[in-house]
């Protein structure tokens, strides 16, 4: 039984509405760090953020595979309901002449509209969707003849979405710290990241094509 702490929390839980897009992927299968990020289009320390908060909660878990990648998963699934009760107060009636113009078609109109925008957001996200995976997968094709390993290219694809620490960027990719640090060194070295602030960012280098992108938590 939650005491009224428990479900406070809860709430604050389900109040954001990227952490209720984290749980609903979770309910499907356990994720990494990474993959959270790429399906939801949500950079990678606000993941790393939202899952801390949930895991403090006990709402969900994480455990390792063979390849130390952490994979977070639902421990306590719950859903929240709300009862709707009415109003002593009957609702005031509103006459319309004739010829008048319904304010309730009105609102069936704009709703057609935002719906038909909606739509179209949709297909032009899914091919920009399409377009991050294939560069996605060019980067780690091309890299493996300018990176020493999958490591450095991984982080760069991390480090696109915002900057990152070496702590930040392990429960990313999954790495340990000490291949996380070696990684970023020679990334340095080749002039791709530096650091700032205690914080790894990718080089503004023209020729290196590569820009930090800011997504909104």
């Amino acid at each position: 039984m939650f005491d009224q702490d428990n479900i406070s929390h809860l709430l604050d839980i389900l109040g954001n509405r990227n952490r209720r897009r984290i749980l609903d992927l979770l309910r499907q299968k356990p994720c990494f760090v990474t993959e959270i990020s790429d399906r939801l289009v949500i950079n990678p320390k606000a993941v790393i953020e939202h899952l801390a908060i949930m895991q403090k909660e006990a709402v969900i878990s994480s455990y390792q595979d063979d390849k130390r990648r952490k994979y977070y998963y639902l421990v306590n699934d719950f859903t929240l309901s709300v009862q709707v009760t009415k109003s002593e107060q009957p609702p005031q009636t509103v006459s319309h002449e004739k010829g008048d113009v319904l304010p309730l078609s009105d609102k069936i109109c704009m709703i057609r509209r935002l719906l038909d925008s909606r739509e179209k957001l949709i297909e032009h996200l899914e091919a920009v969707e399409k377009d991050i995976d294939e560069m996605m997968s060019d980067v780690i094709v091309n890299g493996r003849t300018v990176f020493q390993n999958n490591i450095e290219a991984e982080l760069l694809l991390a480090l696109v979405y915002a900057p990152l620490t070496p702590i930040e960027l392990s429960d990313t990719s999954g790495r340990s710290i000490p291949e996380v640090t070696a990684a970023l060194r020679s990334l340095a070295a080749k002039g791709y990241v530096h650091a700032d602030a205690g914080r790894y960012t990718l080089c503004g280098v023209t020729h290196h094509a590569l820009e930090t992108t800011e997504l909104t938590s």
